[in-house]
């Protein structure tokens, strides 16, 4: 039978106990390290870690971290992905005119309203209103493009107007076409503003041009004395 000998605590002096504390927590905490950092086979989980604990600093320096980044990553390249953006044709051209309308003229009993204009390439579209008067009448069209200072002038690529109602150029006493086209081919070579004229009875004189906003103005040419 092995007797222990009992110690007389007494005698042990303050700081070897210190001492040997620490030695002992040496010891522990070596083994915890090497049991962490060297044994494959001992898996962490760091999700749940406090965030001042020695996992939560391994978590921000392990493939956690990693994950992290590229959820971030594909969420940023979702809002990439999912904004717009807006830019302007730098050759196209257009506006829309309320009252007072820039020009409106008679043909016969009806009256006529240049409403719109766009510019695309060399294509130059006006939009019509026809006001037709009490009386069904065809209404010409008259509109040309002066294409040269001697006075050549150029019609349009449609030939007529045609109303939906009647498939002719012959309106309905009373109605109002709105959105009449008329169309031109601009000249490569044609410089602004275009000359034309209304034609026909009026033989009004007007010139269209490019704004800095992208718009089309119509406008009366400037007379000198």
């Amino acid at each position: 039978m092995i007797k222990i000998k009992k110690i007389d605590f007494s005698k042990i002096n303050l700081k070897n106990i210190l001492i040997i504390s620490a030695t002992i927590a040496f010891i522990l905490g070596a083994t915890a390290t090497f049991v962490v950092f060297y044994n494959p086979n001992v898996s962490i989980n760091v999700k749940n870690a406090p965030s001042n604990s020695l996992f939560a600093i391994m978590k921000n320096s392990t493939g956690t971290t990693n994950q992290n980044t590229t959820s971030s990553n594909n969420q940023s390249a979702n809002t990439t992905n999912n904004s717009t953006t807006a830019t302007i044709d730098q050759n196209v051209f257009s506006s829309s005119y309320s009252s007072p309308f820039p020009l409106q003229w008679q043909e016969g009993q009806s009256t006529l309203v240049i409403t719109g204009a766009s510019l695309n390439q060399n294509k130059l579209q006006f939009s019509i209103s026809v006001q037709m008067g009490d009386q069904s009448e065809c209404i010409p069209l008259n509109i040309k493009f002066i294409i040269d200072e001697s006075g050549n002038t150029e019609n349009p690529t449609e030939k007529q107007f045609t109303f939906p109602d009647t498939n002719s150029c012959n309106g309905t006493p009373n109605a109002t076409y709105n959105e009449q086209t008329v169309s031109f081919d601009i000249p490569q070579n044609a410089s602004a503003p275009f000359l034309f004229s209304t034609g026909g009875s009026s033989n009004i004189f007007f010139e269209v041009a490019t704004t800095t906003g992208n718009g089309i103005s119509i406008t009366l040419p400037t007379t000198t004395d």
